[in-house]
Formats: C-alpha cells, structure tokens, sequence
C-alpha cells in the first residue's frame, strides 16, 4: 500500500519535485558521483568544515550512537557526499544505495531525502522511514541540518542516518546542536581574528557551545559572530563596529569573557592546482590528469607540445583546453590539419604568399596560418603528414622565429606556442626518412600521449556524461547497455562514442530508458560480440578458432543481461533478485561487482 505524506507542506511540495525530476518510487535513481580527483578538491576546500567534526562532534555522536546502525554525514553545498563517520557495518549497507563519498544526494537526483530537501529548504528536515520518496531508500531514516558561514552563506549539510531506527525531536536538536559547534568553530578560526568575546545568560553556558560568540581582528573591529549573539547584545551588530562600542552596550544581566585567540603555527598545506578545464577532458583518468599537469606548467614557457595519440583520442580539444589555460588565451589558437591540405598549398597555407606569387595566386596576397597565429597558439594538427619540403622550413621559423612568404624576400618576425599533434608514430617515420630529425627534436620538447578509450580508467563516466549531453530530459540510460558500452573496444575512440550516442538518443527520444533495442542492428551486433569493428571484414567466413572466444563472449553477454534484466524489473531488489534467479544474496553481489554494477 502506497503511503502518501499527509500534514506536511513541505514534504508534499518536496514529492512533487520528485514526479516533476522525472524520478520512480519504484526505480532505484541513477548513480552519480565525482571521480576522485574531484572529491578529494573538493574536500581540501571543506578541510575547516571537516577538522570541526573531528574536533567537536565526533566525539558527540560516538557517545550518542556508539552501538546502532547509524552514519554520520557531512556534504557540500552542492549535496556531494564528502565525509562519512560510524558503525562500519552499516556503512556497507549504505555504499548498496550510493550514500558514500563522493555521490550526489540532491533532491532532483536521489528524490526526497534530508540532505537534498534541507538544500533546497535551507533548514533543518528529517525524513522518517516511507517519507522518502525512493521504495529502496525507506529502510532507513535521516535528519540533516544546512551550515552557514558568519556571512550566510550556505557550506554544507550534516546529517545523521539510521537504519531502521526513527528519529524523534531529540536526534533533530541533536544535529542542529552539532551544526552550531561547526558552526562556532568557524568563526573563532577564521585567520584575522584576534580577540573573542564569549557571551550568556549563565556562567555554566560560556563554554556550552550554545553561548554567544563575537570575533574582532587586530584594530578591535567586529569580523563576525553568531546567531545567539544577536538575540544577547542590544546594539546591532554590525561588521566594522568596534569592540569598545559593544561592551559598552553588553547588558548586565548578560556575563562574558574576553580572551585573546592564539592561532596555531600554519600548516604546509599541498597546493591544489586549477584544474577547472579538467572535467571536460576526462573524469578520473589518471594518465590525461597527469598529461594536463605536466602541459599547464611548461605551456607558458617559450617550448614546444607534441601530442600523441589515436584519431578520437581527444587531442584536439585538449589543446583547446590548453590554450585557454595560458597567457595566451586572448590571443588566437590558429589550427592546421596537414593531412587535410593539398600537398602543392600546404606552403602556402603556412607561410602566406605575395600577391600573384603563383597562378591563381590573390592580387592581395596572404598572410598565411602562422603569422595569424602571432602572439598566439598554432596547432599543427597530423603533423606527420607534412611533405618534407614544408617540413623544412618549419624548422627554419622554429628556430630563427620568423616568416617568409612565397613569392617574396621580406622576413615578418612572429611570437608563436607550437603544439603539433599526430597519431602516427614519428620515431619510424624518422628512420625511414619519411620526418627531419632535427624537426623532430625540435617539436618534442615536452611529448604527451593521450590514451585510448578502451584503455581509460574513466570511460564508465564518460559514457554517462556524453549520454548526459544528448539524452532528453530525465533519460537514463540502461545498466546492462552501460555494461556493453563499457566493455566494447571503441576502434574510433571519443568520436566513435560522441556520434553513436547522439544517434542512439535520437532513436530513442520518446523513450524514458536508452536500451540496446533502440540501436542500429550494425551497432548492436558489434557490441554483442564485444571486439573491434572491421568494416572490411566479410559476413561469412570458415570456422576459426577465435570464433570459440567470440562464442563464450557472446554467452557471457546472455548471462550478464539476463541477470541484469532481472535485477531491473526488481528495481535493485538483491533480496528478489536473487531469489528469481535462484542464487544466493552473495553470489549475486560478487556477479553485479564483476559486470561493474557495484563498487
């Protein structure tokens, strides 16, 4: 029997949203959650956040819920789940519906929920047992709270979460007790602070965690303070004020402390670096990470990028990443593809010609590709397929930093970043004198490789994200499709997958789930036999041994997606599941783990 939340406004408005975000009370909500670099910026940011806990209300929560099966829980502002704190065991049971590290929990994602709903509240929420909007999600029962700064802005949320227990007003002031200690730590380390004045009604209450507290920097001017504060001091107080002005203005009922704040000796904190452009290139993947890393730090000194890879790998939009990262980001990032251009104008392409410097030739001349990119980035795309004579010349503007026309004798000066890419292999084309050596050492001051997808550790997120850019709104896509596109070989790499998935969500746009019926049948039968796609290959051919691996892939797709259309129709049931399939709980959850449907 379905239970309807009745007698609270806010949770009916919160279901609403719910239907509106396209969720199913029945079906478990899609996994979302940031790659670990990601998170672990994430909670560098939160680290004063993180140290309060630690200090002030860990201990609180030990000695609350040391012996039942509850979590203690710490987001950001955005519902990303940073930190979590209590009984392993449960912990375990939580990780089956992505209340970890790193996932989102907000309402649009996860249904009604604390955490999500106290975001969008802005106040304290418990959501007991069947409140939640998610069927798999009612075993348990939350209570969460929104930190603010001194200034009102929004940090984050704690939260704590039983499992089967309900929460009643106590575990609700509970938390808020323990927002305000986070809240109190804040403020009194905040780093130009230099006095604190400790206010209350009692002296027993000045070191509660419930007193008021107002901070002052260096000169004796209020910085901050918190809420209690305000209701103990007559006068306003404002930022700026000074300090005599407020204990000229304290009541005498009211008792306080004045002690001076003793900041401890800093600590060598790792310097993160920006890695905002990141994110569009890849979601985990630690070879592009370090690749990014290593071309941040030199592309502003004056040397050279050679950028190795597959056609599809991404190099292009790497380098557009890169470019923007520079100094040089106003100016312009002038691209050339080799291999595109015709032998006889790739010269003039580059270097510009005189008027009527050749028949055909402009009355007005050209200026070419590398003087547009002065004071620029010039991108010389496919590289290795540069006609040697070119090639020459090249060298001669990378080494004396100067153009010459065809057709003339005038030398134009030119401040150019070299980025040259290639999906050929250099060092061969240079023993087989197809490449200048000397170009070749002059190109490769610092070399990258860009890895294939089928070798990218983040390809699972990049399947969801590039799905993401072209579903419809609210489109999921299906786990067992997820498991295929996972595993197929992506002979086309980043553009195979970009062009494959904007036709599938076309095909599929009326639809709430992206299946592998919706595919074209060439699709479908490479991604059933799982190996990579020969366009030349022919349609029949004689046994060979090869085909009994091809036979136990194919065998290995039925099973996953037989167990994986069951676990499906049982909305993530493993209890049902299991018991349709005939296996036991733990033979299922090492089956899901293998196919990647569970961390």
């Amino acid at each position: 029997m379905q239970i309807q939340p009745v007698n609270k406004d806010w949770l009916i408005t919160s279901w609403g949203r719910s239907e509106q975000a396209g969720l199913k009370q029945r079906r478990l909500p899609e996994h979302i959650r940031l790659p670990n670099y990601e998170l672990k910026e994430r909670k560098w940011r939160a680290t004063a956040m993180i140290d309060a806990i630690n200090q002030r209300v860990l201990p609180l929560f030990e000695q609350m819920y040391a012996h039942s099966d509850s979590r203690l829980i710490l987001t950001d502002q955005e519902g990303i789940i940073l930190a979590t704190w209590g009984q392993p065991k449960f912990r375990e049971r939580l990780l089956q519906i992505a209340l970890g590290p790193g996932s989102c929990w907000q309402e649009k994602v996860k249904g009604t929920n604390a955490i999500g709903t106290a975001l969008i509240e802005t106040k304290p929420i418990s959501v007991i047992g069947e409140q939640h909007f998610i069927r798999q999600h009612q075993f348990i029962s939350c209570s969460a709270s929104p930190i603010f700064d001194y200034q009102g802005n929004l940090l984050g949320v704690l939260d704590i979460t039983s499992e089967q227990q309900q929460h009643d007003v106590s575990t609700q002031v509970l938390v808020h007790n323990m927002v305000q200690l986070i809240e109190n730590h804040l403020i009194t380390h905040l780093p130009d602070g230099s006095t604190r004045i400790d206010l209350a009604m009692d002296k027993s209450m000045l070191d509660s965690g419930w007193q008021g507290i107002v901070i002052a920097d260096s000169q004796g001017k209020i910085m901050a303070h918190n809420e209690i504060a305000t209701h103990l001091i007559d006068k306003p107080l404002e930022a700026g004020l000074h300090l005599q002005d407020l204990l000229d203005h304290i009541p005498k009922r009211i008792i306080y402390e004045t002690k001076p704040i003793n900041h401890p000796a800093p600590k060598q904190v790792k310097i993160v670096p920006d890695i905002s452009c990141e994110p569009k290139l890849h979601y985990g993947d630690e070879t592009l990470q370090k690749a990014w890393q290593q071309a941040t730090q030199l592309i502003d000194h004056d040397i050279p990028i050679l950028l190795l890879g597959e056609t599809g790998s991404g190099k292009g939009e790497f380098i557009k990443a890169l470019h923007q990262a520079s100094l040089r980001r106003n100016k312009p990032l002038i691209t050339v593809n080799c291999a595109a251009l015709a032998k006889e104008l790739v010269e003039s392409e580059l270097f510009g010609y005189a008027p009527g410097a050749f028949t055909g030739a402009s009355n007005k001349g050209y200026s070419g590709k590398i003087r547009a990119a002065h004071q620029g980035t010039l991108f010389l795309d496919e590289i290795g397929d540069m006609p040697l004579e070119v090639q020459t010349r090249l060298l001669q503007v990378l080494q004396d930093k100067v153009v010459v026309p065809v057709g003339c004798v005038q030398e134009h000066a030119v401040d150019i970043q070299i980025i040259a890419a290639t999906h050929r292999p250099l060092e061969h084309a240079v023993e087989q004198g197809k490449f200048r050596q000397d170009l070749y050492y002059r190109l490769n001051g610092l070399t990258l490789r860009l890895p294939p997808l089928r070798d990218r550790q983040d390809k699972s997120a990049l399947i969801r994200a590039i799905h993401h850019k072209y579903a419809p709104k609210h489109q999921t896509i299906c786990p067992a499709l997820h498991v295929l596109f996972s595993q197929y070989l992506w002979p086309g790499n980043l553009r195979e997958l970009d062009n494959t998935m904007k036709v599938a969500c076309l095909l599929a746009s009326e639809h709430s789930q992206l299946k592998r019926q919706y595919l074209p049948d060439d699709l479908q039968q490479r991604l059933q036999l799982n190996k990579q796609y020969d366009p030349n290959s022919a349609h029949q051919h004689s046994p060979q041994p090869e085909d009994n691996v091809e036979q136990e892939h194919t065998l290995k797709d039925h099973i996953d997606d037989t167990l994986l259309s069951a676990f499906e129709s049982h909305s993530g049931n493993i209890s049902q599941t299991a018991r349709t399939l005939g296996i036991s709980r733990n033979t299922l959850y090492r089956k899901l783990r293998a196919i990647g449907i569970l961390e």
